[in-house]
């Protein structure tokens, strides 16, 4: 088995454990807050044991776990603090009124979970390719020769897509890998495609036959005299945002500025 092959099942079975704990908290913390509020709380005003559990799942981990969080939460609520207790039985037409009232509450904390989650993986987001592209820049302005900058774009483009990322050069025998971020590799169906990006002048990604037997998706850009293929190793849905959120588009303008002119710039969106 290839070291990327390993690689990919070994992230896959990380993926795997993170679902099961998420999962698994999400069910175990209404239960918690059930068993709490049983001890601790005996009026209606004990369904705000619920709110920080359904609203730290979907903070954590977004709408799925969050909605399993909510059904667990309206049965433990029926079964710790509705009469009878230690039942799922309702024997008042108002107690029904109570785990209904509840329903619509623990969807908006879920609601409110899931949109600062949103906005806080944006600003990560956001963050992280700042930072990314200030650091390529600083390789730009220090003019530290083709090779440094090479690594510095695909490192950039490594960290603003938290994946790995390569810089491929074009000469007479072909292209070849002057730039990659910690752990990147080629193989020969990473080569076709890029190949395939650069003769046609598109992108390479999900949508081309040579693109999707590629484990990533490429972007070619010609520059007078020079070609150049940016490649990011694709994650679910593929890459392609990077055409729409501009960050390929800018560490092609690095490369760009670093070399000499005439500076025209072809980037196929």
């Amino acid at each position: 088995m290839s070291d990327a092959a390993i690689s990919f099942l070994s992230r896959d079975r990380g993926a795997a454990w993170r679902v099961a704990l998420l999962y698994a908290c999400a069910v175990a913390a209404p239960v918690v807050a059930g068993m709490a509020a049983g001890l601790f709380d005996n009026n209606p005003a004990a369904a705000l044991w619920f709110a920080p559990p359904i609203f730290l799942i979907a903070l954590w981990g977004g709408m799925a776990p969050a909605a399993v969080t909510m059904v667990v939460a309206l049965a433990a609520f029926d079964y710790w603090v509705v009469p009878p207790r230690n039942s799922f039985m309702l024997t008042n037409l108002s107690d029904l009124w109570i785990l209904v009232g509840l329903a619509p509450c623990a969807a908006i904390a879920s609601y409110l979970g899931m949109r600062l989650r949103r906005q806080l993986t944006t600003i990560r987001r956001h963050e992280t390719r700042s930072d990314a592209l200030s650091l390529l820049s600083h390789a730009v302005v220090s003019q530290g020769g083709s090779e440094a900058i090479y690594f510095a774009a695909a490192q950039a483009l490594s960290r603003a897509y938290e994946a790995k990322a390569v810089v491929l050069l074009a000469d007479e025998h072909g292209l070849k890998m002057v730039g990659g971020s910690r752990g990147a590799t080629l193989e020969a169906d990473d080569f076709r495609a890029a190949d395939w990006a650069l003769a046609n002048n598109v992108p390479a990604g999900l949508a081309s036959e040579a693109g999707g037997r590629s484990r990533y998706d490429f972007w070619p850009l010609s520059i007078p005299g020079q070609s150049i293929v940016l490649g990011v190793e694709r994650k679910a849905g593929g890459s392609e945002e990077g055409l729409r959120d501009g960050v390929v588009e800018l560490v092609g303008g690095y490369l760009l500025a670093s070399s000499p002119p005439p500076r025209k710039l072809h980037l196929v969106r």
